[in-house]
């Protein structure tokens, strides 16, 4: 799916995969959450991987970030660097989205950048 993430004057256009298995909520809204990898990350906010790895250290380097609990099979859980983003769109629909950072690569295909979940 293509996705278009707007932060500020920052356009980005990326490609994600529906991954059935992503229930990643946001605890404020309890809305699906869009999970970006660490390149789309550092180019949309500047983020360095180094930040994306150290979550609770980083929570101060941009306006709006907060952490976002998680859980992955396979892996020790923790929290991720997470914003609120005005305008997203993933396929047809259109509107605002919680963005999860991860601080990791999103799998051995490199195809795409992001992973939606639940979306309509």
């Amino acid at each position: 799916m293509t996705v278009l993430l707007r932060r500020g004057e920052q356009l980005r256009t990326i490609l994600a995969l529906r991954d059935t298995g992503n229930s990643l909520r946001d605890p404020i809204t309890g809305e699906s959450v869009l999970i970006i990898g660490p390149e789309a990350a550092r180019q949309l906010t500047g983020l360095s991987s180094a930040q994306l790895r150290d979550p609770v250290s980083a929570i101060g380097s941009l306006p709006g970030l907060r952490l976002l609990p998680y859980r992955a099979v396979g892996k020790e859980g923790g929290m991720l660097l997470a914003l609120r983003l005005q305008k997203v769109m993933i396929g047809s629909w259109q509107g605002t989205k919680t963005v999860a950072f991860a601080p990791e690569g999103l799998g051995e295909n490199s195809e795409y950048q992001a992973l939606t979940g639940g979306f309509s």
